[in-house]
Protein backbone atom coordinates (compact mmCIF):
# COMPACT_ATOMS: atom_id res chain seq x y z
CA UNK A 1 0.00 0.00 0.00
CA UNK A 2 1.82 3.09 -1.26
CA UNK A 3 0.57 5.54 1.39
CA UNK A 4 2.07 3.46 4.21
CA UNK A 5 5.51 2.76 5.68
CA UNK A 6 6.71 0.06 8.05
CA UNK A 7 5.27 1.03 11.44
CA UNK A 8 7.51 1.30 14.51
CA UNK A 9 7.65 -1.76 16.74
CA UNK A 10 6.88 0.34 19.81
CA UNK A 11 3.30 0.67 20.98
CA UNK A 12 1.39 3.88 20.33
CA UNK A 13 1.20 6.29 23.24
CA UNK A 14 -1.07 9.29 23.61
CA UNK A 15 -2.56 11.41 26.36
CA UNK A 16 -5.42 13.87 26.65
CA UNK A 17 -6.07 16.53 29.26
CA UNK A 18 -7.07 20.15 29.84
CA UNK A 19 -5.18 22.77 27.88
CA UNK A 20 -2.23 23.67 30.17
CA UNK A 21 -1.57 27.29 31.10
CA UNK A 22 1.63 27.56 29.00
CA UNK A 23 -0.25 26.24 25.95
CA UNK A 24 -3.12 28.66 26.58
CA UNK A 25 -0.56 31.47 26.59
CA UNK A 26 0.70 30.30 23.17
CA UNK A 27 -2.82 30.16 21.77
CA UNK A 28 -4.45 33.26 23.28
CA UNK A 29 -4.96 35.93 20.64
CA UNK A 30 -3.82 33.51 17.92
CA UNK A 31 -5.79 30.28 17.41
CA UNK A 32 -7.97 31.09 20.45
CA UNK A 33 -9.86 34.37 20.37
CA UNK A 34 -11.71 36.40 22.97
CA UNK A 35 -14.94 35.96 21.05
CA UNK A 36 -18.27 34.72 22.40
CA UNK A 37 -18.42 32.14 19.60
CA UNK A 38 -14.99 30.70 20.47
CA UNK A 39 -15.11 27.52 22.57
CA UNK A 40 -14.20 28.12 26.23
CA UNK A 41 -10.99 26.51 27.40
CA UNK A 42 -12.90 23.84 29.32
CA UNK A 43 -14.46 22.65 26.05
CA UNK A 44 -11.03 21.99 24.53
CA UNK A 45 -8.50 19.23 25.13
CA UNK A 46 -4.73 19.14 24.68
CA UNK A 47 -3.37 15.95 23.13
CA UNK A 48 0.21 14.70 23.14
CA UNK A 49 0.51 11.72 20.85
CA UNK A 50 2.87 9.59 18.84
CA UNK A 51 2.92 9.53 15.08
CA UNK A 52 4.87 7.58 12.48
CA UNK A 53 7.46 9.56 10.51
CA UNK A 54 8.14 9.22 6.80
CA UNK A 55 11.26 7.15 7.45
CA UNK A 56 9.33 4.70 9.62
CA UNK A 57 10.49 6.24 12.88
CA UNK A 58 8.46 7.82 15.63
CA UNK A 59 7.83 11.38 16.79
CA UNK A 60 5.73 13.05 19.46
CA UNK A 61 3.20 15.66 18.38
CA UNK A 62 0.55 17.90 19.89
CA UNK A 63 -3.00 18.81 18.92
CA UNK A 64 -5.83 20.80 20.46
CA UNK A 65 -9.30 19.46 19.73
CA UNK A 66 -12.81 19.70 21.15
CA UNK A 67 -12.87 17.83 24.45
CA UNK A 68 -15.90 15.89 23.17
CA UNK A 69 -13.80 14.22 20.44
CA UNK A 70 -10.48 13.85 22.29
CA UNK A 71 -10.85 10.09 22.78
CA UNK A 72 -11.93 9.71 19.13
CA UNK A 73 -8.83 11.59 17.95
CA UNK A 74 -6.52 9.43 20.04
CA UNK A 75 -8.22 6.33 18.67
CA UNK A 76 -7.78 7.56 15.09
CA UNK A 77 -4.08 8.26 15.47
CA UNK A 78 -3.53 4.96 17.25
CA UNK A 79 -5.01 3.28 14.18
CA UNK A 80 -2.86 5.34 11.80
CA UNK A 81 0.20 4.36 13.87
CA UNK A 82 -0.76 0.68 13.72
CA UNK A 83 -1.06 0.63 9.93
CA UNK A 84 2.11 2.67 9.35
CA UNK A 85 0.56 5.86 8.00
CA UNK A 86 3.21 8.61 8.26
CA UNK A 87 2.54 12.17 9.41
CA UNK A 88 5.03 14.86 8.35
CA UNK A 89 4.71 17.04 11.46
CA UNK A 90 2.18 17.68 14.20
CA UNK A 91 2.41 21.13 15.76
CA UNK A 92 -0.13 23.62 17.01
CA UNK A 93 -1.18 26.02 14.28
CA UNK A 94 0.06 28.76 16.62
CA UNK A 95 3.62 27.69 15.75
CA UNK A 96 2.73 28.98 12.27
CA UNK A 97 1.17 32.25 13.39
CA UNK A 98 -2.30 30.60 13.52
CA UNK A 99 -2.19 31.07 9.73
CA UNK A 100 -3.86 28.20 7.91
CA UNK A 101 -1.93 28.73 4.68
CA UNK A 102 1.42 28.81 6.47
CA UNK A 103 0.54 25.67 8.37
CA UNK A 104 -0.50 23.89 5.17
CA UNK A 105 2.66 24.99 3.36
CA UNK A 106 4.69 23.50 6.22
CA UNK A 107 2.84 20.17 5.74
CA UNK A 108 1.63 20.43 9.32
CA UNK A 109 -1.07 18.30 10.91
CA UNK A 110 -3.18 20.59 13.08
CA UNK A 111 -6.70 20.86 14.50
CA UNK A 112 -8.25 23.69 16.53
CA UNK A 113 -8.05 27.18 15.03
CA UNK A 114 -10.83 29.70 15.61
CA UNK A 115 -11.36 30.92 12.05
CA UNK A 116 -13.89 31.05 9.25
CA UNK A 117 -13.93 28.92 6.10
CA UNK A 118 -11.69 30.65 3.56
CA UNK A 119 -13.63 33.19 1.49
CA UNK A 120 -16.73 33.05 3.72
CA UNK A 121 -18.05 34.31 7.05
CA UNK A 122 -18.97 30.79 8.16
CA UNK A 123 -17.09 29.29 11.09
CA UNK A 124 -14.88 26.38 10.13
CA UNK A 125 -15.14 23.04 11.91
CA UNK A 126 -11.59 23.85 13.02
CA UNK A 127 -13.07 26.76 15.00
CA UNK A 128 -15.02 24.18 16.99
CA UNK A 129 -12.07 21.82 17.39
CA UNK A 130 -13.79 19.06 15.41
CA UNK A 131 -11.60 19.00 12.30
CA UNK A 132 -8.03 17.82 11.78
CA UNK A 133 -5.82 18.51 8.76
CA UNK A 134 -3.40 15.69 7.96
CA UNK A 135 -0.41 16.06 5.61
CA UNK A 136 -1.75 19.02 3.58
CA UNK A 137 1.06 18.84 1.01
CA UNK A 138 0.44 15.18 0.20
CA UNK A 139 -3.32 15.84 0.42
CA UNK A 140 -4.07 19.28 -1.05
CA UNK A 141 -7.37 21.14 -1.03
CA UNK A 142 -8.64 21.18 -4.62
CA UNK A 143 -11.49 23.38 -5.89
CA UNK A 144 -12.63 24.64 -9.28
CA UNK A 145 -10.43 27.70 -8.67
CA UNK A 146 -7.20 25.78 -8.03
CA UNK A 147 -5.49 24.10 -5.11
CA UNK A 148 -3.50 24.80 -1.96
CA UNK A 149 -0.81 24.52 -0.81
CA UNK A 150 1.36 25.13 -3.87
CA UNK A 151 3.75 22.37 -2.76
CA UNK A 152 0.88 19.92 -3.23
CA UNK A 153 1.12 20.12 -7.04
CA UNK A 154 2.93 16.76 -7.41
CA UNK A 155 0.11 15.12 -5.44
CA UNK A 156 -2.76 16.21 -7.65
CA UNK A 157 -2.34 12.83 -9.35
CA UNK A 158 -4.29 10.77 -6.84
CA UNK A 159 -3.79 7.54 -8.75
CA UNK A 160 -0.05 7.52 -7.98
CA UNK A 161 -0.21 6.66 -4.30
CA UNK A 162 2.79 7.78 -2.24
CA UNK A 163 3.50 7.83 1.51
CA UNK A 164 1.27 10.15 3.50
CA UNK A 165 -1.54 10.34 0.94
CA UNK A 166 -5.17 9.71 1.90
CA UNK A 167 -7.06 8.02 -0.93
CA UNK A 168 -10.06 5.79 -1.43
CA UNK A 169 -10.11 2.82 -1.27
CA UNK A 170 -7.29 2.42 1.26
CA UNK A 171 -6.72 1.30 4.87
CA UNK A 172 -6.71 4.96 5.96
CA UNK A 173 -10.16 5.75 4.58
CA UNK A 174 -11.38 2.36 5.81
CA UNK A 175 -10.28 3.42 9.31
CA UNK A 176 -11.99 6.80 8.95
CA UNK A 177 -15.21 5.09 7.90
CA UNK A 178 -15.06 2.53 10.71
CA UNK A 179 -14.31 5.12 13.38
CA UNK A 180 -16.96 7.61 12.23
CA UNK A 181 -14.85 10.38 10.68
CA UNK A 182 -15.99 12.37 7.65
CA UNK A 183 -13.31 12.79 4.95
CA UNK A 184 -13.13 15.95 2.84
CA UNK A 185 -11.98 13.89 -0.13
CA UNK A 186 -15.56 12.61 -0.44
CA UNK A 187 -17.09 16.08 -0.79
CA UNK A 188 -18.79 17.06 -4.06
CA UNK A 189 -18.15 20.82 -4.04
CA UNK A 190 -14.40 20.43 -3.46
CA UNK A 191 -11.83 17.78 -2.63
CA UNK A 192 -10.27 18.62 0.73
CA UNK A 193 -8.04 15.58 0.86
CA UNK A 194 -6.28 16.53 4.12
CA UNK A 195 -9.42 17.37 6.10
CA UNK A 196 -11.17 14.96 8.48
CA UNK A 197 -14.11 15.88 10.72
CA UNK A 198 -15.78 14.28 13.71
CA UNK A 199 -19.22 15.87 14.04
CA UNK A 200 -20.81 14.02 16.96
Amino acid sequence: MGALVDPPRARFAGASGPVPAPVRARMAGASWKDDPRCPPWDDLAYLELDHVTFDGGAARGELVVARAIAADALCLFARLWAIGFPVRRMELVDDHGADDERSMAADNCSAFNFRVVAGTSVLSQHALGRAIDINPVENPWVTHAGFVPEAGAPYLDRAWIRPGMIVRPHPVTAALDELGWEWGGDWRHASDYHHVVRRR
